[in-house]
């Protein structure tokens, strides 16, 4: 599209039927379109680079950093709680097994 009417205002002022004033008016507002556009994301690119190179990176670098080192403490505490259940789980089972009677030897079994 903008290639189009970069070509269309190349052949207005190329156009040999332009009076000796100057440009008509659709030729001025077809390069003041295209030099208004053409600023605007200079200055959009401009102020994109600024952002991220002055203020935005540091903060996404420690908020990153952060978010990482909470999932790795939440990762340890769920293996932790992992461990600690099985543990609890097996503490259950074995005192089960003592209260029905399956004493000593019991656990000499175990530990064989």
């Amino acid at each position: 599209m903008e290639q189009d009417l970069a070509i269309k205002v190349e052949d207005f002022a190329s156009d040999e039927r332009s009076s000796i004033l100057g440009p008509d008016y659709l030729t001025m507002f077809a390069t003041l379109f295209m030099s208004m556009t053409t600023w605007l994301m200079v200055s959009m690119g401009v102020v994109y680079m600024i952002l991220g190179m002055a203020c935005m990176q540091p903060l996404y670098e420690r908020m990153e950093n952060d978010h990482r080192q909470k999932m790795l403490e939440w990762r340890r505490e769920m293996k932790e709680e992992k461990e600690f259940k099985r543990q609890k789980e097996e503490y259950k089972e074995y005192e089960t097994d003592r209260n029905q009677g399956r004493g000593e030897w019991y656990d000499d079994i175990q530990d064989a």
